[in-house]
Formats: structure tokens, C-alpha cells, sequence
């Protein structure tokens, strides 16, 4: 079932093609980014945070037309920078909209021609048909009315079942978030103009305090969270795995014992494979690679009183990332 295509081989676009274009996995079908065929096979192959791709990937030109060579399997690699422009194949119905440029519905929605129905956004947008983050909100993916639907990002797939375990165990009165959150491309390397003040200095000097987009795409699909939670981004000068410290409030008394027994729970059943539990004395590095959601540090877990609670948990913003995301292109695309 070859019919998902790819826009922008970015840090998650490219994960996304190692994952969709492994062994046993048809479904990708094109890939489109502006870059030359060499630059992108070099950087699919290699990466200096997760390593050298398991899956053998080469790269040809036949009749003027780039191809990838994914495993074996030949997909054709298209270069157009306008998201209307991209000649997908007739048999394309999904495009997994991962440039980063594209996050808004209209722009994104300009993949919506000829046999594709429905975009995938890697990113949060602001108005999207909907902002998924499974399974908290899987199950209101309705394909018939979005047809633009936005995967949420890291740091909120991340939150969410830290949250929907505490709200489901003791009730949620009062939240906030903070992130600490590795350097990104949107930073400058060294000091450069940029909207953002404190991210126009050099990325990997200081701690850098700025915002996240977690919390809009945390209220779009979980709007019974409480009102006023926000929170922060701190920007630290390393590479991989960001670590989510919440702060909660809430409805009945809890002790560290019982907060350990609810996360433990949620491991072991209904946010199994997304949430796991962190080993004794773990760091980031540690986490690198992980495809769960969040790898919960309960070591740190603190009660002040009763019912003030701060919890913490790791996750790679790449690969758990890309996997969310594949996730829900694969679980959209057998229903289009």
C-alpha cells in the first residue's frame, strides 16, 4: 500500500523515511525536498546524533528523474519548492507535510490536489482540522472532515500522558510546565539577527529561555486541561533529549508512593510502548534513540504537602518524535 509521500527532509523528515522506508514497509511512495539527490541520500544515510541508517540507501538518476533507493525499493525524489508544484504519483493519498514551512492549514492544504485527500503536518499548527496527540485524542480523527491534521510536537506528546496519568489518578487543579530542551535549528550558531532575541545568540553558549509551542497543541487536543497551564522552553547547548519538569496541583492527596504505582500502571498497560519508565540515575544521553513518548524519572518525583507534585520525563525529541508521526500517517492512510 504505497500511497504516503514526504515533503521536507528536515531532522524529522529524514527519520520518518528511515522508518517509512524500512524492510517490510511499502508505504512510502515519493519523497519531494529542494536539496541535490547527493546531499540528500549523504544525509539519510548518515546522521551525527542517531548514527548511520540501518537501511541501505542509494541514490540514481534515469531519464532525468532522481530516485532514492531505500532497502532495494525505488522511490522517485522530486525537488520543487512550492508544496502545489510536487508531481506526486497518482497513487499518493497522504503527504506527510514535514518542510516546517508549511504549518498552516491554507499552505499546507495546497498538497491537496489530484488522488491526495489529506495532509499530515510534523509540526504544531494553529489551524489545523485537528491536532492529534494518540491516543489521548485518536479516536476524534474523523478522515472525513480533516483532511489537514497536525501531529502535535515533541515536547507535547511528551507532556501528555504526564498529564492525563496525574488528571486520571488525582485530578488536575493547577499545572505548569517547563522544558528543557536541546538546541534546534531555529537557534542561530553563533550571534545573528532573529525575531526571537534571546534565540538570535549563540545557541551553544548559554541557557537560553524562550517559549514552546507545546501548550497551544496541548489545549487543542486536550481541551479539558486546565486554562491557565503554559510554561517555558530553556534552551541548553546539547544535541539530544529534552526533559519535561511539570508542576501540578491537584484535586486529592498523593504521596511519591502513589504517584510512582499510577505512572508504573500507565507503563504497563494503557500507555504501554509510549511511556516507560526510566532507570536509577539516568541522563540524557541515556535516552538517545528511544522511540516512547516519555521515559518517566520517577527517582525525581517530589510531594510538597498533599497535593503539590512535580514529576519529570525524558524523551528523544527526534525518534520519539518520528515515531509518533509514522504512527499516525500508517494508522491514517488504511482508513483514506
Amino acid at each position: 500500500m504505497d500511497n504516503i509521500a514526504l515533503n521536507g527532509l528536515g531532522r524529522i523528515g529524514r527519520l520518518a523515511v528511515r522508518r517509512l522506508g524500512a524492510p517490510g514497509s511499502t508505504q512510502l511512495c515519493a519523497v519531494n525536498d529542494p536539496a541535490p539527490l547527493e546531499q540528500v541520500v549523504h544525509l539519510l544515510r548518515y546522521d551525527s546524533i542517531h548514527g548511520q541508517s540501518p537501511l541501505a540507501i542509494e541514490g540514481e538518476t534515469d531519464g532525468g528523474q532522481d530516485y532514492l533507493i531505500l532497502g532495494g525499493r525505488r522511490v522517485p525524489l522530486f525537488h520543487a519548492e512550492d508544496p502545489g508544484a510536487v508531481p506526486f504519483p497518482p497513487q499518493t493519498r497522504l503527504v506527510v507535510e514535514a518542510s516546517g514551512r508549511f504549518t498552516q492549514r491554507q499552505a499546507a492544504a495546497r498538497h491537496l490536489k489530484g488522488s491526495v485527500t489529506h495532509v499530515v503536518i510534523s509540526a504544531p499548527s494553529p489551524d489545523a482540522d485537528l491536532t492529534v496527540i494518540a491516543p489521548v485524542n485518536l479516536a476524534d480523527l474523523d478522515p472525513a472532515r480533516h483532511r489537514v491534521v497536525s501531529n502535535a510536537s515533541c515536547t507535547a506528546h511528551a507532556t501528555a500522558p504526564m498529564l492525563k496519568v496525574l488528571d486520571d489518578a488525582f485530578g488536575l487543579e493547577h499545572v505548569g510546565m517547563s522544558t528543557v530542551h536541546v538546541v534546534t535549528n531555529d537557534q542561530r550558531l553563533l550571534d545573528l539577527p532573529h525575531k526571537d532575541r534571546r534565540r538570535a545568540r549563540s545557541a551553544f553558549q548559554s541557557i537560553i529561555p524562550t517559549t514552546s509551542s507545546a501548550f497551544g497543541a496541548l489545549h487543542r487536543a486536550m481541551p479539558g486541561l486546565p486554562k491557565a497551564f503554559d510554561g517555558v522552553a530553556l534552551r541548553v547547548p546539547t544535541l539530544s533529549v529534552n526533559l519535561v519538569d511539570l508542576v501540578a496541583t491537584l484535586r486529592r492527596d498523593a504521596d511519591v508512593a502513589g504517584l510512582r504505582t499510577a505512572y508504573e500502571a500507565a507503563a504497563a498497560g494503557p500507555w504501554r510502548n509510549l511511556l516507560a519508565i526510566a532507570d536509577p540515575h539516568t541522563v540524557s544521553h541515556d535516552i538517545t534513540g528511544r522511540a516512547e513518548s516519555v521515559i518517566m524519572d520517577l527517582d525525581l518525583t517530589m510531594v510538597l504537602g498533599r497535593r503539590f507534585v512535580k514529576v519529570f520525563g525524558w524523551h528523544d525529541n527526534e525518534t520519539g518524535y518520528a515515531a509518533r508521526l509514522c504512527d499516525l500517517v500508517s494508522h491514517l492512510a488504511v482508513r483514506i
